[in-house]
This record gives C-alpha cells, sequence and structure tokens, in this order.
C-alpha cells in the first residue's frame, strides 16, 4: 500500500511542476535554449572538437528536458569557446621519464537566462584523464576526448538545469 501512495505523491509533484522526472529543474517560463558554436582558441586544435562538443550539448538538452532547441534567442543561450586542450606529464618513472600523461580540456560557457538575469554566468568547465605514456596520443584521443567532452556538458547541465 505504501508504494501506491509512493506513486499518487510522484505524480503530484510531477502535475505540480515541482520535480520533472528526467532530472532538471527548469522554471515554466523558459521553453527554449539556443547553442552558438563554440569556437576554438586553445594552442593545440582538434579541428573536430568544437562541432562534437556543440552537438553534444544540444543533444544534452534535447534528450533530457522538455526544452525546444531554435536557432538563435532562446530563453536560456548557451556560447563560448574551447580554452585549453592540453597533454602534460602527470607521473614520472625513475627509469623511463614519463609514466603517464595527463589530457586535459578546458571550454568557457557563456550562459545567458533571458527569463531571469541573476542565473546569468560566464565559467571555464574543465575535466581530464590520464593515459600510458607508452600509447601514442592519437590512438587515444577520440575515445578520452568523447569521455571529456561528455563530463564537461554534464557539468554545464548541472550548472543550468539542475541548479536549485
Amino acid at each position: 500500500m505504501n508504494w501506491i501512495k509512493l506513486v499518487l505523491f510522484s505524480l503530484l509533484l510531477s502535475a505540480c511542476g515541482v520535480y520533472n522526472f528526467k532530472g532538471s529543474n527548469i522554471p515554466k517560463e523558459v521553453e527554449t535554449f539556443s547553442v552558438d558554436l563554440f569556437g576554438n582558441e586553445a594552442q593545440l586544435i582538434n579541428p573536430q572538437l568544437s562541432l562534437n562538443f556543440t552537438e553534444k550539448l544540444k543533444t544534452k538538452f534535447q534528450s533530457e528536458t522538455r526544452l525546444s532547441l531554435v536557432n538563435t534567442s532562446g530563453d536560456w543561450r548557451f556560447s563560448g569557446a574551447i580554452r585549453d586542450y592540453r597533454i602534460e606529464t602527470a607521473t614520472i618513472d625513475q627509469n623511463t621519464g614519463a609514466a603517464q600523461n595527463q589530457f586535459t580540456i578546458t571550454i568557457k560557457v557563456v550562459f545567458e537566462n533571458v527569463q531571469d538575469e541573476t542565473k546569468n554566468f560566464t565559467r571555464e568547465f574543465s575535466f581530464f584523464r590520464t593515459y600510458d605514456s607508452s600509447k601514442e596520443f592519437s590512438s587515444v584521443e577520440n575515445a578520452l576526448s568523447a569521455e571529456i567532452t561528455d563530463n564537461i556538458v554534464q557539468q554545464i547541465f548541472a550548472a543550468t538545469a539542475l541548479e536549485w
């Protein structure tokens, strides 16, 4: 019988707009979002990263919110640039030198909330992964880049749509 109460309570919360079962917390007045192409300002450039990241951000909000994607001037507006795309030594082995390398991506995000300008921000989001330095970067770049950008997209989603 308790599970029936739980289901009814959950439906009530959902109907009142208090909670969305997709996990987002977006005010009802926010209906659309737009994402500008994130430019590449890093010293080391991956030519596919700009478009890949932009599309991942669009897909995240399309699939996990009720918001509609518009080309420009959404209620929520995302823009920014890839600021850092870097490989550096993470750990050193006494015999061989670098044992692990660290691959880092940093993305500057400008978020504009037309409905509530107090929520606007410009912030850098960053994530890294380490990999065995005996591997060529080109052999791990695509997989690590995908994992890192997925994490950064999740950070941006949390900072905007999950913000309580």
